[in-house]
């Protein structure tokens, strides 16, 4: 993988660029999708909330999910094995119903192998007892129908409703009137009675759903089929709030459509929708399906469900929601890179004076939080059960994002112990966050305990992938905390433990390499910090929170940290020590790591920006320790040739050179970028080797050096052209606009007029005259 080199648009320079033939290397940068990006550290469920998965907070239209719930196929075998006997084991049902492939089934009884082909499932061989012949053509008939369903296209996918039964053969070869009018039976009278009515929904014969459902499914009924069923006719009403209405009624009695009735709600119709619910339940699931996909605050949906029902699960699910929303409102642009939520409105301008939108959005956001923070309180005590349990952690986590350790730490440890299993995942998140904020990160006890509380939430993941979301964010926040208090060494492990934890859509520490374990310290780390985390990797008897941390994220080779280590000791001037540290490497780590082949590959005492592609050679063995060395031995003799050198390997190594990777591990052309991971680097670079990065200062101060003690006119030539080369891109370094350009023009210095009259004899001067670089004197 190359280094990540930013794909922003390089400033803009005159047309001397195009004499000088400056070559600019861009490489694609990385980003994610806001969903990934976005922090959530609230995640308590209450039994029922599998069926909601899709309609949690997201930056998506509806939550990426690849899990769908089964308890309506699990009541439906039920219903079957109660109709055959307890004796059938309901797992082989599911096997025939929904894993058998329907050609599979048919082959094997036209074969009169069902017996042998399904050995010891109990479902086949109730269903080929003799009394029960009527129930086995009925699942012949099911599963012929199956096989005539295309099988690219799902029924309830959204825009290929109706599109996908082949209509020939069936209605042709079944009298579906005849077969439900010729069962005695009323399990099979309705069942026949439900294909025929799903038949006729994709046929578009909506009459014929309607008339079946209302003879058929209509009454009082508790088999799973009746929600089904209705799913089916709502859709084939033309009266919307009607359809709506039927719509709540199928959300709030199965679980299997309930991401289908989301699809096709007809939102905006809530008061007409609501005059034809009969009682307040009804209301409250109306009012609840209107504010799952609502992404702005919502409270006033949460206190009308409240005031119809308060214990309801969905009031609790949207309550969650809320929660989330200010997780992602508060902590997202504090914690992440991007700076801005994952979701956010065209009526909030972050750009134009972010800042300021930062400030006035965190001010709201704060306000609102505390009127939902104080809502809740409000309730708590007339709510029982799970449902308590759920609000308790909710005000809890309210607490701990506006700041309120001790308010927040109070109402954790009112969660009861009896709690489910998810709420005490939780109630483990939000002390590991009192931890964090109030404990002595230093000492190992706490150390020890947080790992203990990591280690609870990282045992429920195989079970729950949702909760890698709340691990990356943790780990986020715990890397902020550690850093806050000078510990750098463990708040970058914990850092890379969020991003590998970040839900699989950034991959790179999914096959890490070179940078990966390099760059949060490349950013914000030390000398002694390196120091410290080559001790960590070294140190024999870790803690386990220690060993914890270092799990996947310490690197495998101690050449990478001493690399960064002498990197960082150069951006400080610090030739001796970055010399000692490039010395103790093997002298070939620059051939075979990272890319420093493709990239330290020219002779860094020849200025870049003179020469012509063609000139460019790309075979020099650029070795770290040898270079230090010969930058050491340069400034001892203090002579005008070895400062011109010295000058040379200054420029060389700022992004305009042909070593920028001396000093960097990723190349911009200076202006802002953002980086997903690793947050904007420009600041930083603009510090290194005192502003010669992207200002040449160390450049030009040994250019003028060589100028003063030079004798030789041609040196003097070189030396004044390139003082106003480091003039020139110092300027423009901070102008990004026309307009700053117009108001402060360049304005070349003596050193170019010298180049054209004093030295004009020069062959320095005959090799890189050309009129556009005469045509900036005055």
């Amino acid at each position: 993988m190359e280094p990540k080199i930013s794909p922003i648009i390089m400033r803009a320079f005159s047309s001397l660029l195009l004499v000088l033939s400056v070559q600019f290397s861009f490489a694609c940068g990385w980003s994610v999708s806001p969903e990934t990006s976005r922090l959530a550290l609230f995640k308590a469920q209450r039994e029922g909330f599998f069926k909601l998965t899709p309609f949690y907070y997201s930056a998506d239209y509806y939550y990426s999910t690849n899990t769908v719930s089964g308890v309506d196929q699990e009541k439906n075998c039920l219903e079957w094995k109660k109709k055959l006997g307890n004796n059938i084991n309901a797992n082989d049902v599911h096997v025939i119903l929904y894993e058998t492939d329907s050609e599979q089934f048919q082959t094997a009884f036209e074969n009169k192998t069902l017996k042998t082909v399904f050995a010891k499932n109990t479902f086949v061989d109730a269903l080929l007892l003799s009394k029960n012949k009527a129930f086995l053509n009925y699942i012949l008939l099911a599963k012929k129908l199956e096989y005539n369903n295309v099988q690219d296209t799902k029924w309830e996918s959204w825009g290929q409703i109706r599109s996908n039964y082949n209509n020939n053969e069936l209605k042709d070869n079944f009298d579906f009137e005849k077969k439900i009018k010729s069962s005695k039976d009323t399990f099979l009278k309705q069942r026949y009675a439900f294909l025929a009515l799903r038949y006729y929904f994709y046929a578009q014969q909506d009459q014929d759903v309607i008339q079946l459902y209302n003879t058929y499914f209509a009454s009082e009924s508790n088999t799973i089929l009746k929600p089904w069923a209705l799913y089916y006719n709502a859709l084939c009403i033309d009266n919307l709030p009607l359809q709506n209405y039927l719509l709540s009624k199928v959300f709030n009695s199965c679980e299997e459509k309930s991401f289908a009735v989301l699809q096709h709600y007809n939102w905006k119709l809530t008061n007409e929708t609501l005059a034809l619910a009969q009682n307040d339940e009804e209301r409250s699931v109306i009012l609840a399906i209107e504010s799952l996909r609502n992404p702005a605050p919502d409270l006033k949906s949460i206190k009308e469900i409240y005031e119809l029902s308060p214990n309801s699960l969905f009031l609790s699910f949207l309550i969650g929601r809320e929660v989330n929303k200010l997780e992602d409102w508060i902590f997202t642009p504090q914690y992440t890179n991007d700076g801005t939520p994952s979701v956010t409105f065209s009526s909030t301008d972050w750009y134009e004076n972010y800042a300021k939108a930062k400030e006035e959005n965190f001010n709201k956001d704060i306000l609102y939080l505390r009127e939902l923070e104080y809502f809740l309180i409000s309730i708590r005590e007339q709510t029982s059960g799970e449902q308590k349990d759920y609000i308790t952690a909710a005000i809890a986590q309210l607490c701990f994002i506006d700041d309120q350790v001790d308010e927040g730490k109070k109402y954790t440890n009112m969660i009861s112990n009896k709690a489910n299993a998810s709420i005490q995942m939780q109630k483990n998140i939000q002390l590991a966050l009192v931890s964090l904020k109030q404990d002595d990160l230093k000492n190992e006890k706490v150390q020890n305990q947080l790992y203990t509380y990591f280690n609870s939430v990282e045992n429920l993941v195989e079970t729950d992938h949702g909760l890698f979301k709340n691990l990356y964010s943790l780990y986020r926040i715990a890397s902020s905390d550690f850093y806050k208090k000078g510990d750098v060494v463990t708040a970058g492990l914990l850092s890379m433990k969020s991003d590998i934890k970040n839900e699989g859509e950034y991959s790179v520490y999914n096959n890490p390499y070179f940078f990966s374990y390099i760059g949060y310290f490349d950013r914000n780390a030390s000398v002694k910090d390196i120091d410290l985390l080559m001790a960590l990797q070294e140190k024999t008897n870790k803690t386990p929170f220690e060993k914890y941390i270092c799990s996947g994220t310490i690197a495998p080779n101690s050449n990478y940290y001493k690399d960064l280590k002498g990197t960082i000791a150069f951006r400080n001037n610090n030739l001796e020590l970055a010399y000692e540290t490039f010395s103790s490497m093997p002298q070939d780590f620059w051939e075979k790591n990272y890319e420093y082949k493709a990239y330290l590959n020219e002779n860094p005492f020849t200025p870049k920006i003179l020469q012509k592609q063609e000139e460019r050679k790309f075979d020099y063995r650029f070795n770290k320790a040898d270079f230090i060395a010969k930058l050491i031995q340069l400034k001892k003799q203090n002579t005008a040739s070895s400062n011109l050198q010295l000058a040379h390997a200054y420029f060389n190594v700022s992004y305009l050179g042909n070593s920028w990777m001396m000093t960097s591990y990723d190349w911009s052309s200076g202006a802002s970028y953002t980086d997903y991971v690793y947050g904007d680097n420009t600041e930083n670079e603009k510090k290194y080797q005192n502003s010669n990065y992207y200002n040449l200062k160390m450049a030009k101060m040994y250019y003028e050096k060589a100028l003063k003690m030079s004798k030789n006119s041609n040196e003097k030539a070189m030396a004044s052209l390139m003082i106003f080369e480091c003039n020139y891109y110092n300027h423009y370094a901070e102008l990004v606009t026309e307009e700053e350009e117009a108001k402060n023009p360049f304005k070349a210095g003596k050193e170019l007029v010298n180049f054209y009259s004093i030295y004009k004899t020069t062959p320095t001067f005959k090799k890189y005259n050309c009129p556009l670089l005469s045509s900036f004197i005055n």
